[in-house]
């Protein structure tokens, strides 16, 4: 059985973004020291007052530049949000620069604000979630 945590990146009344960020960072830090397997972060948008989890793969660099064993992982990536390919390279990136330890996972939401942030309907989220997946299995499986 594996352990980890998940991580939104909260942000505390009275606390600016800059204390979130310190707070998490040591949160991972702690958990790699107590041997956990993985620290999963959440992709939060337009909600400043609640994460300031809204760009988790660059998270996720910076955890693995500052870790050694622990995993990381994305729970979720929101993948109708951005543009496949890049997700697919900076995914493939991240992996190399952490050891493989990165864990790819990925969704579509169920929270139409985010969506409404980037001027993407909502109704749209499903077909616009399978065909990044196909695309990033593609950019995975096939050479190019």
């Amino acid at each position: 059985m594996n352990f980890g945590s998940f991580m939104e990146f909260h942000t505390r009344e009275g606390n600016g973004q800059e204390d979130a960020f310190q707070e998490s960072f040591d949160h991972v830090a702690l958990a790699e020291e107590l041997g956990l397997d993985t620290v999963w972060l959440a992709e939060t948008h337009f909600n400043p007052n609640r994460s300031v989890l809204s760009a988790p793969l660059v998270l996720a660099a910076a955890i693995a530049g500052r870790t050694k064993k622990i995993k990381i992982g994305t729970a979720v990536q929101i993948l109708p949000l951005g543009n496949p390919l890049r997700i697919a390279e900076e995914v493939a990136t991240l992996d190399h620069v952490s050891g493989g330890r990165f864990e790819f996972g990925i969704g579509r939401s169920g929270l139409p604000s985010a969506y409404n942030g980037y001027n993407i309907p909502y109704t749209e989220s499903r077909e616009r979630f399978y065909e990044a997946m196909e695309i990033i299995k593609k950019a995975f499986t096939e050479d190019s």
